[in-house]
């Protein structure tokens, strides 16, 4: 069988000392494609390096100078939307000269560590509005994280998305929201994104569980988020694409079908997402 890990993070500091060996080892366990997230900066510089060299190895990036904390966006409106242009040029360009750029993001939208106040869901979900907005006209996926805001990005997607540009608008990342609201989310276009969590007996897990009964294969990717959200039984250690395995293990028997259809299902599925 060979997998594609929709979603990772080889350009963290905690694959620094044995990254290229790594790559080796999951390459030979069935890894075929990976797609790395790696901000501006040193990490895209990095995952650029990485794209070079390994074929298998392609990116997302995102480019937010247009969001500054201690802005009042009200007031410097538009401020932000003279930056969002120079920075959707600034990508085509970028895009162009890197074709293993294959989507944008992460897009974000979280509230784990700050009240979900309502001047606090306003303030993101307009950054948020951004996100998508530049990742539309630069012509890539977008890539949705989304942290105890499943309602918000909803609302945010569902008033801001520009029309359907082909299969797949863009993916819920690591999806953890209601089995229902992925079902809308495949409405509007986009797929959802499974990960590790699907093997743990936390309530997390046993609702991804219950998304991954109700989400068709068809619209379904598979990730690690490597190096983090480790499948059971190793969810002490570093996380790495060659245990996409145990999360195609679980997939298959939720769905009672056999991992080799999971794992052709999510290959097709993510290289038509991608573009690859």
């Amino acid at each position: 069988m060979q997998y594609f890990d929709a979603h990772s993070h080889y350009t963290h500091k905690r694959f620094n000392k044995d990254r290229h060996r790594l790559f080796a080892e999951i390459q030979k366990e069935g890894v075929a494609y990976i797609v790395d997230c790696a901000s501006e900066g040193k990490n895209r510089d990095l995952a650029l390096q990485l794209a070079r060299k390994y074929d298998f190895y392609y990116l997302c990036t995102i480019d937010d100078h247009y969001y500054k904390t201690e802005w009042d966006y009200k007031a410097k409106e538009a401020e932000i939307n003279a930056l969002v242009d120079e920075t959707v040029v600034k990508l085509k360009k970028l895009c162009e000269a890197n074709k293993k750029i294959v989507a944008y993001g992460e897009c974000y939208i979280d509230f784990r560590r700050v009240e979900k106040t309502p001047e606090e869901v306003q303030k993101q979900s307009f950054w948020f509005g951004k996100d998508l907005e530049v990742a539309r006209r630069v012509g890539l996926p977008a890539l949705i994280h989304s942290g105890n805001a499943d309602q918000e990005a909803f609302d945010v997607i569902k008033r801001t998305d520009m029309p359907d540009y082909g299969f797949g608008k863009g993916v819920l990342h690591s999806y953890l929201g209601p089995p229902q609201m992925a079902l809308d989310y495949i409405d509007m276009g986009y797929l959802i994104s499974i990960t590790g969590l699907v093997t743990h007996r936390s309530a997390r897990g046993k609702n991804l569980a219950e998304v991954v009964k109700t989400v068709p294969l068809s619209h379904m990717l598979i990730e690690t988020d490597c190096p983090y959200l480790t499948p059971e039984p190793f969810r002490d250690r570093r996380n790495d694409s060659s245990l996409l395995r145990l999360t195609v293990e679980a997939i298959a028997e939720i769905k009672g079908i056999s991992e080799e259809e999971v794992a052709e299902a999510t290959m097709a599925n993510a290289k038509a997402f991608y573009g690859i």
